[in-house]
């Protein structure tokens, strides 16, 4: 049956694409103008235009216009050449990626024969084809930026925030594109974003108004384009940055390090006022012992050893001490740097390069090592990156691309959340709880985890005329996991702690079995993630493009796309020995998607119009239980897998998607445009083709392959205007309402049984505004800022929770708070990157360089509005987002000086993060330390009133004073503890007990403890209160051009 499907869309999108024309993502522009003499203004009819780069060209119609198509970004020489006129020759003219670069010139007739008239082309940064937001960044540009990633060019830009989180959607719905291929994990619609920036030519981010020819995106186009090999001389780049050795974390002003006598890990088992009694003995206040691990103390650990049955482990208290402070051995590298290696290198291919149509190629490689916050499972965060491309001219009108490219990260994975990898300091300082020495001093908290990707592509373009091309394109992308946990522990090997006692490597290695610890206690329930998936998706494209007349430039296409989702994922049982799984999903599928789509955009110089259509079309190809959502035999551990339940076929699904873009230029320097589109989107994956059961066969996740595709209408209104100096402001205003997205119903059986079903009735409503300014050129200024202001609400359709007993279900929905609307406050968001530079020749020269010319100095600046979150103890009613967190503001600055020596170029960089080694405390979320912030008055907590947020923080090296609100101080007893200080709800006094009395504190004191923010019950650890300090890096680029 589902052969029978996959057969039947083939024949009909085959036979469409006969009928019709296929379309190729656009990689390229077109430059298109017109001609006339410059004595008498007539157009000139059958000048020739050339773009000499390319051999590209074109003749000016009867009318002096003309069209040159296929165009790759970058920068050319156009030349215009007739009998009987002087040659003229436009220098600098710049094409993006699906845009238009209008040259209008006028010849003269030949005064001397052989005369040439070179200009340079008038550049402005209003592009009057645009319809959408969108911005062009070339690759000098990028390198420039005090940036390592792609993630990183485009979270600048506005609407955008964390990576390819673009106008509020996460990076499943944006559509990475490298070359014309998709970059997208098949299992999770996840962007594989990471490519060497020394391949990158220009990169074109649009956050909204997509044409026809692009599907599966919701929120965000990233179209990437690398550099092509030339058929003469080899170019290239190699960039390498180093971070000399540093921790992490902020130290000293009493925050101590990990191993530091007085830390959270280490005081309790090492303090000779606890560690012997224990943290409970009365030596601690109440206070102190809230900051620390509680202890029984090493005389009791000596006893409970003593008195097993086992007389191998028998240790006095000095002994076992020195058993803890062995398996608390694990220590920070301090002699290993971060490191980052990017280069790239292309021309033509040696010796057979000239048989073989100008063969040429470019490959490039990037290589990044981060040091961890502490080792973990391992010491470090290793990726890399490789891409290689080939081109032919297979004749004067076929040009052949092979691309390949692959990569790998060397990573960790969370033992319960699946896909949760730890890669940032944040991550892994968030993974040292739950059992804080295990996690902190073994080497198996985690699981390694291995993501591999491999792409391969090729690319055939024949131009037909010159005015229609066709493309053809096979690209197969291939994803790949290996989670699992590190090396078995070597027992082998003993070392004598003590005296005639021996122990093995413990906790170092993976161990899966109980075992019974001196402090760490029994065997963790640790490494326990594993993920042997693999996923690919092997597409066929094609393309024909042709400019109908000098005002349409039609584009109509096929896309087939082809998944293998082979998922093999789960988490072990540790009772077992890692020999059974808790629960397991092992699926393979085989989903289609399809697609056809057809455009036009109509150019006039006072509109632009692109108008087009899309027809999607998706089916995951398998059978499915259809059974009653509460079948006894199939949710509960009554299920087996001999038993029969009925089973139904997917079916597909047909999505017919308009799109609309309109750019209007008012005047010279202004222009309105606005757009309106459907798009689809299929879920993810692996949360349809699952079915998640524990050992004892209850059904806990069960998917949905007939899931119905998410679906966004968008629409956006812009303005978009130049100022003095090319300065371009922009605005726009954008909504985007989504509806039928991915989400989970809980269903609850009488039996008892409970699972989670993957629906599709969450929707979301995204608005807002953005404004830009942006000088793209200067010789000795350029920059950009920006501002957005977003809202969203979201919610459901229908219930999130769904119970089989009635009563149960009526008390469920008449709990009307499980129905309200999410309606988060605004949090809006502002970046700016200035760069101000010393022109190459500017200054004395010295040995025939310019001493103060080549000079750079890049500021990049990021502002958020801290978000809103509930803080509600209390369980008032009615009570939504009413704590604030702290804004954010983090700046960057590079610094560089570049040396030009014929033909290579040198440059020396240092770029430093947290420029202002700003303070950000890291946990906010612990309730004593909520509890002891001065906050609005709210009846959702009883907490000292005052202006505090979440992310405030008592300054290092200032010690604690514990406050705590009362509504009634009682005078007539005496304080349990004389270190407190109490606020009186009543009266609005603060009162200490000391030295036997009760006494109001004087307002001075209280002034000075506000100032300092003494009163914060800062979170535990302190080691790791603050991340992420100033951090410089060193770095030098070898640039290189021998053509």
């Amino acid at each position: 049956m589902r052969g029978n499907h996959f057969r039947a869309v083939i024949a009909v999108l085959a036979v469409i694409f006969v009928l019709k024309s296929p379309l190729w993502s656009a990689t390229t522009g077109k430059i298109a103008g017109t001609v006339i003499d410059t004595d008498t203004g007539d157009p000139l009819a059958g000048v020739n235009v050339v773009v000499l780069e390319t051999g590209l060209g074109a003749a000016a119609d009867l009318e002096g216009r003309y069209t040159i198509l296929h165009v790759p970004p970058g920068e050319y020489t156009v030349q215009f050449t007739m009998i009987g006129y002087s040659r003229m020759t436009v220098s600098e003219v710049r094409v993006r990626i699906d845009q238009t670069t209008r040259i209008d010139v006028g010849l003269q007739m030949e005064a001397v024969e052989g005369q040439t008239v070179t200009i340079v082309a008038e550049r402005t940064p209003l592009k009057v084809d645009v319809a959408t937001s969108v911005v062009s960044v070339s690759g000098r540009e990028v390198q420039d930026l005090p940036v390592s990633t792609i993630e990183g060019v485009v979270g600048m830009q506005a609407g955008v925030q964390g990576g390819l989180n673009i106008r509020g959607s996460g990076g499943e719905a944006a559509l990475l594109m490298l070359d014309g291929i998709t970059m997208r994990d098949p299992r999770n619609n996840q962007p594989i974003s990471k490519i060497a920036l020394s391949a990158v030519k220009e990169i074109n981010i649009e956050r909204g108004g997509f044409n026809a020819e692009y599907g599966q995106v919701q929120s965000g186009l990233v179209n990437v384009v690398t550099y092509e090999g030339r058929t003469t001389g080899y170019f290239g780049s190699l960039t390498g940055k180093i971070t000399p050795p540093a921790p992490k974390y902020y130290r000293g002003n009493s925050i101590p390090d990990v191993h530091d006598p007085d830390s959270y890990w280490m005081r309790p088992y090492l303090d000779d006022d606890v560690c012997w009694t224990g943290t409970n003995s009365g030596a601690w206040d109440v206070y102190t012992r809230s900051k620390y691990l509680e202890f029984n103390g090493w005389n009791a650990v000596s006893e409970r050893l003593m008195t097993d049955n086992d007389p191998d482990n028998d240790l006095t208290p000095l002994a076992a001490q020195r058993v803890f402070l062995y398996q608390a051995r694990k220590e920070q590298p301090n002699d290993q740097p971060d490191y980052e290696i990017d280069g790239g290198f292309g021309g033509p291919v040696p010796f057979i390069s000239e048989p073989l149509g100008g063969l040429r190629f470019f490959t490039s490689y990037r290589r990044h090592r981060n040091m961890l916050l502490w080792p973990m499972t391992r010491p470090d965060n290793v990726n890399y990156d490789a891409t290689l491309q080939l081109t032919s001219d297979i004749s004067n009108s076929m040009k052949l691309r092979i691309s390949g490219a692959m990569g790998k990260e060397y990573t960790m994975e969370n033992n319960w959340a699946a896909g949760h990898y730890f890669r940032s300091p944040n991550d892994i300082a968030g993974g040292t709880g739950g059992n804080p020495l295990f996690n902190m001093f073994s080497d198996w908290a985690l699981c390694l985890a291995d993501l591999g990707y491999r792409s391969v592509s090729g690319k055939l373009t024949h131009i037909l005329s010159g005015k229609m091309f066709y493309e053809i394109s096979l690209d197969h992308v291939r994803r790949s996991y290996h989670t699992r946990p590190t090396a078995l522990r070597d027992t082998s090997t003993l070392t004598e702690v003590v005296p005639g006692f021996f122990m093995d490597e413990n906790p170092i290695g993976y161990w899966p079995a109980t075992k019974e610890g001196i402090v760490f206690g029994r065997g963790e329930q640790a490494s326990l993630a594993r993920d042997f998936s693999r996923s690919s998706a092997t597409t066929l494209r094609a393309d024909l493009t042709s400019q109908v007349n000098y005002h349409n430039l039609v584009k109509a296409g096929i896309e087939l796309i082809y998944n293998d989702l082979d998922l093999d994922y789960g988490f072990i049982q540790m009772q077992t020995e890692g020999k059974t799984y808790a629960n397991r999903v092992q699926m393979r599928n085989f989903p289609v998607r399809g697609a056809l789509y057809v455009q036009d955009k109509l150019e006039t110089k006072g509109f632009t119009m692109n108008a087009g259509l899309r027809l999607d079309y998706s089916n995951s190809q398998t059978d499915w239980w259809d059974v009653d959502p509460y079948e006894i035999y199939f949710i509960s551990s009554r299920y087996s897998d001999l038993r029969e339940f009925d089973m139904k076929s997917s079916k597909g699904q047909w999505q017919l998607s308009p799109r609309l873009g309109i750019a209007h230029p008012i005047t010279e320097n202004s222009k309105l445009f606005f757009n309106y589109g459907h798009f689809k989107q299929m879920p993810q994956y692996e949360t349809l083709f699952r079915v998640d059961r524990t050992p004892q066969q209850k059904l806990r996740r069960l998917g949905d392959p007939n899931l119905i595709l998410a679906k966004t209408i968008s629409y956006e209104l812009g303005y978009d205007h130049i100022l003095p100096y090319d300065v371009l402001f922009q605005v726009a205003a954008f909504y985007r309402d989504i509806t039928d997205q991915q989400n989970t119903t809980h269903y609850f059986a009488i039996s008892g049984d409970d699972y989670y079903l993957t629906t599709s009735n969450h929707y979301e409503d995204i608005r807002g505004f953005e404004l830009t300014l942006r000088k793209t050129a200067g010789r000795w200024f350029s920059g950009f800022a920006n501002y957005t202001y977003q809202v969203s609400t979201r919610g459901n359709f229908g219930r999130e929770q769904v119970y089989q007993d009635p009563s149960l279900q009526k008390r469920w929905d008449e709990n009307t708070v499980n129905l309200y609307q999410e309606r988060p406050i605004p949090s809006p968001y502002a970046r700016a990157n200035l760069s101000f530079y010393s022109p190459v020749d500017f200054g004395p020269r010295l040995m025939g360089h310019a001493v103060f010319g080549g000079f750079m100095v890049n500021l990049l600046l990021d502002w958020s509005q801290g978000g809103w979150t509930t803080y509600n103890p209390k369980g008032a009613s009615g009570v939504s987002n009413n704590v604030q967190f702290v804004d954010y503001f983090n700046a960057t600055l590079r610094a560089s000086k570049t040396i030009a020596m014929n033909r290579i170029r040198l440059q020396f960089l240092v770029d430093v993060g947290n420029l202002f080694n700003s303070l950000r405390l890291r946990n906010t979320w612990e309730q004593e330390y909520r509890m002891s912030l001065h906050l609005p008055e709210s009846k959702a907590y009883d907490n000292i009133p005052g202006n505090d947020k979440l992310g405030d923080y008592r300054k290092p090296g200032v010690e604690w004073q514990p406050m705590e609100y009362r509504a009634a101080v009682d005078r007539s007893q005496p304080s349990v503890n004389e270190r407190v200080i109490y606020y009186e709800g009543t009266s609005g006094t603060y009162w200490q007990y000391t030295d036997g009395a009760w006494g109001e504190v004087s307002q001075a004191r209280i002034d000075q403890i506000n100032k300092d923010k003494a009163y914060i019950n800062m979170p535990n650890p302190s080691t790791y209160w603050f991340l992420n300090p100033r951090a410089v890096v060193f770095g030098a680029r070898l640039s290189f051009d021998l053509n």
